[in-house]
């Protein structure tokens, strides 16, 4: 038997993948590959293994990673994978948000916005690439899951505090969740194992107070889209993109939240950026799989054996 491809887009709070051999489809939490250490990424690597079904068939671990701009991460997890599976030939880490460009845009030129739990910003446009944000959430001011519910327990803990402007942050936290108390909202994020995880559980109190017309919800939200657009022009200006560019968004934010896509096509029209929203072409673990194929034969061929995978691939030769 022919070897087989794990591909994997690795997130900052969970993974999910593909097994070319078996076709199987798997995911599980997971981490910013940084923040790992050794124990820890051996039971994720050794979690996949059986999720997965990888077996004793020879296999390459391709792997799109936050955090593997950390080279020394990157080296940690390249060493658990090697230890965990015996039957791993090989194991090739590149960024998450490179590997995801080129699943969401098929190999073309354009910007991809990712607001998951995290965000970050990453434009291709031929040979110049450049990315943005991706700082983490405790710098990061794009919309985001982590930063939307850092911004709802903003509102409630400001609202106890004596600040009318986030009241509606304050009635909908205790709709959803608990009467607000100043010490149980502290002790519960900075107790929780993942506090960008536990960040993202309170974005849809921050989502719902929007909508409801919290004045300090709408500050926020338009502040935040306006530095997105920010980092979307020096995407162009950077990469020499121009005219109509292809913007994809991918994450939570994008699926789940219905007033972000109009709302950042409004302030890109307002700032004479022209951008075209396309949807992904393909699920973020063929990302590491695609880029692959570019020069191996076998990766080609098990793409093509994908059917999710036939109307696209032909792009990524464009």
């Amino acid at each position: 038997m022919s070897r087989v491809f794990l591909s994997i887009d690795w997130g900052g709070s969970e993974l999910k993948g593909i097994n070319t051999g078996n076709r199987r489809e798997f995911s599980r939490q997971a981490g910013n590959i940084r923040l790992l250490d050794r124990e820890r990424l051996l039971q994720i690597c050794r979690e996949v293994m059986q999720v997965a079904e990888t077996g004793t068939t020879e296999t390459v671990w391709l792997i799109g990673a936050a955090g593997a701009d950390d080279l020394t991460a990157a080296k940690r997890l390249e060493e658990a994978v090697k230890t965990a599976h015996s039957a791993c030939s090989e194991v090739n880490i590149k960024s998450d948000y490179e590997c995801n460009h080129a699943a969401c845009l098929a190999g073309k030129d354009g910007i991809l916005s990712v607001n998951g739990t995290g965000s970050i910003i990453f434009a291709k446009c031929g040979q110049k690439s450049a990315r943005f944000g991706g700082w983490g959430y405790v710098l990061d001011e794009l919309p985001s899951g982590a930063w939307f519910g850092r911004k709802a327990l903003e509102g409630v803990l400001r609202n106890l505090e004596g600040f009318a402007e986030s009241h509606i942050c304050r009635e909908i936290y205790e709709q959803r969740v608990a009467k607000a108390d100043r010490r149980n909202i502290i002790d519960t994020i900075y107790r929780a194992t993942s506090i960008q995880q536990k960040l993202g559980e309170f974005a849809p109190v921050f989502t719902e107070a929007f909508a409801a017309g919290c004045p300090f919800a709408a500050k926020a939200v338009s502040e935040s889209i306006t530095q997105l657009l920010g980092f979307f022009q020096q995407a162009a200006s950077q990469t020499g993109l121009s005219g109509s560019i292809n913007l994809c968004g991918s994450g939570g934010l994008w699926q789940k939240w219905s007033e972000l896509a109009p709302l950042v096509l409004k302030k890109a029209a307002d700032a004479g950026l022209d951008l075209r929203l396309v949807k992904p072409s393909l699920p973020l673990c063929f990302g590491p799989l695609l880029m692959r194929a570019k020069t191996d034969s076998a990766a080609q061929q098990a793409l093509q054996n994908f059917a999710v995978t036939t109307r696209s691939y032909s792009c990524m030769n464009d």
